[in-house]
């Protein structure tokens, strides 16, 4: 199953908050038509309720992401930030996050959610996978790296 697209892959995201990351990647979503229109609110909503930034050996990252009710087709976008945005940890809501990469993940199936989860996750324990990432200059070649490492 694919689940990263090149239409999916956006850079220089310019956002004041985590709400607005979430809002301006997930219009990404919805445009491409993976997600309906009730997405983008209830990641947000979820958010809040259950952060999901991640503090990692080489980069923070947050994978906001809501219940498949809201989802027409399983894809991951993903989003490189002009500057780190606030996130709370998923571990630890009070510990705050530094995100500079967002993988915004439109899950369908919740079985399927935990493998990708894994999937994404597999990158970032990876040094070579997340340097790659973190690399990555332009959408082609982030996109590259993104169908590489997480398919």
């Amino acid at each position: 199953m694919q689940s990263c697209y090149e239409d999916l892959i956006i850079l220089d995201v310019d956002a004041k908050d985590s709400e607005d990351v979430i809002r301006q990647v997930g219009q990404l979503l919805y445009k491409g038509g993976f997600v309906k229109d009730t997405y983008i609110d209830a990641v947000a909503a979820r958010e809040k309720e259950f952060p999901t930034g991640l503090i990692l050996q080489d980069i923070q990252i947050a994978m906001p992401h809501t219940a498949g009710v809201h989802v027409n087709t399983p894809a991951v976008c993903i989003a490189k930030l002009a500057h780190p945005v606030e996130f709370g940890h998923m571990g630890d809501p009070d510990t705050k996050v530094m995100a500079e990469l967002i993988f915004m993940m439109a899950i369908k199936n919740p079985e399927a959610q935990i493998e990708t989860l894994q999937k994404v996750m597999g990158v970032f324990t990876n040094a070579e996978a997340v340097q790659a990432l973190k690399d990555a200059e332009d959408k082609e070649t982030l996109f590259k790296v993104a169908q590489h490492y997480i398919g």
